[in-house]
């Protein structure tokens, strides 16, 4: 059962009105501005937790040229790819496009479940992981200046050499055997100049992402303010356990000091335009 929040009078459900039978009190207005400033204060609250993340996803795709470096040896691999990755003693060779015509006709699922007794499927489906694994790094780029950032960037780019040196050395293995599962593919194959540069330049992304973790990335903050205060301020506050009445107090000075200084600006620039009329 509700009650007033004035006076304190139960409500029954005939008190359809939005006034108190009691005491009179506006039940929808009462103490509204309390309650506007409770959610105010929340919202400014939520924005200063929240723009960090966003400031730090920024700094870590161009807070830096190093950070803008990083961009693009993530995708320099993908030029190696259109390569010859594989050739035969013939002088024939196959980039990308042929592996992926190789693999689209025999079909995903049988390339994977394949990659257990075959090497040449164990190849294409690292290689298949390899080239995903550079998507899910330029995704995974936004967290890499978090709490678990830097195990998380030693995990992402360490997987990615792991898997394309895999797939070169299961390429060669498995170029010295008959390959039944690809149709049309020459008996004998050797990994192509494009397999070792795909995996020397995931080796080199990594060392280079071990270089940026030493050397680190400037982030910058956007200033936050709730109720006046800037952010740090407010939170220190909290951690001190000061109540809220006196954190409010503080609030009120600070947008005083906000207010003061909006107006001086104000009347320099009026100054300013009147100099400039005159």
């Amino acid at each position: 059962m509700a009650s007033c929040p004035h006076c304190g009078r139960k409500l029954r459900m005939t008190d359809w009105r939005q006034e108190c039978p009691g005491c009179g009190t506006n039940l929808n207005y009462y103490d509204s501005n309390r309650r506007l400033l409770d959610e105010s204060e929340k919202a400014e609250i939520e924005h200063a937790l929240f723009q960090p993340k966003i400031d730090r996803a920024k700094a870590a795709y161009a807070g830096s040229k190093w950070a803008i470096l990083r961009i693009v040896f993530t995708l320099l691999p993908v030029g190696a790819l259109f390569l010859p990755l594989l050739k035969s003693p013939g002088g024939e060779s196959v980039n990308v496009i042929g592996v992926y015509g190789a693999i689209s006709a025999v079909g995903f699922g049988a390339i994977f479940k394949g990659a257990i007794g075959s090497a040449m499927c164990l190849a294409a489906a690292l290689l298949l992981v390899s080239a995903a694994m550079i998507l899910v790094s330029i995704i995974l780029i936004t967290m890499s200046l978090g709490k678990h950032g830097k195990v998380r960037v030693l995990i992402t780019y360490g997987f990615m050499p792991a898997c394309a040196a895999g797939a070169v050395i299961a390429a060669a293995v498995g170029g010295r055997q008959p390959v039944d599962v690809f149709e049309g593919a020459p008996a004998t194959t050797v990994p192509g100049v494009g397999a070792y540069l795909y995996a020397a330049l995931f080796l080199l992304l990594f060392l280079y992402n071990v270089f940026l973790l030493k050397k680190g990335i400037p982030v910058k903050h956007t200033p936050c303010l709730i109720g006046g205060l800037p952010g740090e301020d407010y939170f220190r506050y909290v951690e001190e356990g000061m109540s809220h009445a006196d954190i409010r107090r503080k609030m009120l000075v600070a947008l005083a000091e906000l207010q003061e200084r909006q107006d001086r600006e104000l009347e320099e620039e009026g100054e300013k335009a009147h100099e400039r009329t005159v």
